[in-house]
């Protein structure tokens, strides 16, 4: 199981993106909502959806639950 954060901070597409607790581009503490502990990235998307309708993982740490859009 990971623990997985939401990062409070949008990104230029208004996405919050869903992190485990070991990717390179998880945020500082402070701009990052804890979401659970799961064992898988679908798992804790659903999670971090009832926090944010555009949450979005990301597409280094949590591709299996990354949303592709034509201008990435």
């Amino acid at each position: 199981m990971k623990r997985y954060y939401l990062d409070l901070i949008p990104k230029t597409n208004g996405d919050h993106e869903l992190h485990n607790e070991f990717c390179l581009y998880m945020p500082v503490i402070v701009n990052a909502h804890y979401i659970g502990d799961f064992s898988n990235e679908k798992e804790a998307l659903k999670e971090a959806l009832k926090v944010y309708l555009n949450a979005n993982g990301c597409k280094h740490c949590c591709s299996a639950a990354h949303i592709h859009y034509e201008s990435e």
